[in-house]
């Protein structure tokens, strides 16, 4: 017999952006007609995505690779390349989205057709047709494709039923499902039958319902001991508890403490906007009813105070209708309670949302060598390193420029810098090192400043004349 999957452990990893193209456009009479190349393609992006047609996460493997495709590179003749296809990983409804290396919850997807991008596609880079412009008519350089995100992230499924049957082992809480509804759960005289929740759907007043047998727990399962955390994940998003116990086997009010005690030890691990286990809905369910009379149900009864308690025999089927409709009414009060408490959820569209963040920071650092540097960082300025190529002396230049727009140089010299002093941009670990040199201004006040010292030049013209022939020497020339 299969058991449930709930938790599964995969590795995403997006495509990269594809590079620009630097092409040169050429047309009869025009040797050199400007820049023509194609923008790069976008990578794909891991997504992960609800849908209703799943009972759990079985359908993938354990260290499965989610890959998406990467953006195609741009061409000539202004064709911008493909975007890479994303590779979409489909989810149950319940399923929880984590980030193995931080534990920081990515998403909890509870409704059909909610998705999250687990890992973005790179951003693809411009060709140098889309870089021209009116003082750079030509660029003869092209950005690169940044690449995609790698991650590794864990699926966890928390199922969502309207009630859940908590109880010892042995209880009859797998008897009592089979009998309340149609599912056909493994049953048997032994310890822990049960080693994976159950679901069935319950029919009372023509309502239907969703009640969940989850492993038996014993003392100190908040702990660990037994199933412990195993079985007390599932019932997180549970609005209504059923305690199933048994009196032919232990005092029932002391088994109904020892529960309460195990659940209460589990709060602390509950998610933050999670309601407290104490402040559900409780049922007591005393089963087994056929094996002591009418009196002692009484007198069981009477142990529970004012908490509802309801005997049933899921063997001789005494006490099911009740016990239904006792449930029907706990789910409805439960439903209206949520329908006041309920927020507005924000959806957010991962294909509408911003590309990333402008903030960036300048800090000083230093070793225990007695060595110091500026670190320039952020998402902005990691993206501008990733897509420079370094041995264009015209990107490097047009970097220059970006950063000189983004305010990054005035920074520098609120932060104190001085002449000659090490600046490292983007990760520490891939960073780009130089040192900063304030003659070497950057942006349109230079270019406009000093016109005959404008950076990048194109190696394609330095041969070519600029002067063009008139109409009187191109007749001579055919003369000759």
């Amino acid at each position: 017999m299969t058991g449930l999957v709930d938790k599964v452990s995969l590795r995403c990893s997006a495509g990269d952006g594809g590079n620009g193209e630097t092409a040169v456009r050429r047309m009869k009479g025009k040797p050199f007609a400007g820049a023509s190349g194609g923008n790069g393609g976008d990578g794909g992006s891991v997504i992960i995505r609800c849908v209703e047609n799943l009972a759990d996460l079985s359908s993938l493997k354990p260290g499965f690779l989610a890959k998406a495709k990467s953006g195609e590179c741009g061409k000539g003749s202004m064709h911008n390349g493909a975007d890479g296809q994303d590779f979409v990983v489909k989810v149950p409804v319940g399923t929880v989205v984590e980030d193995s290396l931080s534990g920081e919850t990515m998403a909890d997807l509870s409704y059909a057709g909610q998705e999250v991008v687990a890992a973005k596609g790179g951003r693809g880079g411009k060709g140098n047709f889309a870089l021209s412009t009116s003082s750079r008519k030509a660029p003869g350089f092209a950005l690169k494709g940044t690449r995609g995100e790698e991650k590794e992230i864990t699926l966890e499924l928390k199922l969502s039923a309207s009630c859940a049957l908590i109880g010892l082992p042995n209880a009859g809480k797998s008897s009592l499902l089979a009998a309340l509804s149609n599912a056909k759960p493994q049953i048997g005289d032994w310890p822990f039958t049960t080693l994976s929740p159950n679901l069935g759907a319950v029919s009372a007043g023509g309502v239907s319902f969703t009640v969940e047998d989850v492993p038996g727990l014993i003392d100190g399962a908040s702990l660990g001991k037994g199933l412990g955390l195993e079985f007390l994940r599932h019932i997180e998003r549970i609005p209504v508890l059923a305690f199933v116990i048994d009196p032919t086997q232990q005092d029932p009010f002391s088994v109904y403490k020892t529960l309460e005690k195990e659940l209460e030890g589990y709060s602390g691990r509950l998610p933050k906007n999670a309601k407290p286990f104490s402040e559900r809905l409780k049922i007591v369910i005393l089963s087994k009813a056929d094996l002591y009379g009418k009196e002692d149900l009484e007198s069981f009864k009477r142990e529970f105070g004012e908490a509802k308690a309801v005997g049933v025999s899921a063997c001789a089927h005494e006490g099911l209708k009740e016990l239904k409709f006792a449930l029907l009414d706990l789910v409805k009060k439960a439903k209206a309670e949520e329908g006041e408490n309920l927020q507005e959820v924000p959806v957010i569209d991962p294909l509408k949302a911003k590309r990333g963040s402008k903030d960036f920071s300048v800090k000083i650092r230093s070793d225990s060598q007695g060595g110091m540097w500026f670190e320039v960082d952020g998402e902005i300025i990691r993206v501008f390193v990733e897509q420079t190529d370094f041995s264009n002396d015209e990107a490097v230049g047009y970097l220059s420029d970006r950063l000189a727009a983004l305010g990054v140089e005035d920074l520098l010299i609120r932060a104190g810098i001085k002449p000659g002093e090490e600046v490292r941009l983007g990760k520490p670990e891939e960073a780009v090192i130089f040192n900063w040199n304030p003659s070497l201004l950057a942006g349109k006040k230079h270019m406009a400043a000093s016109p005959s010292s404008v950076r990048g030049k194109d190696e394609r013209l330095e041969g070519l004349s600029r002067t063009r022939r008139t109409n009187s020497q191109r007749r001579r020339e055919r003369k000759r």
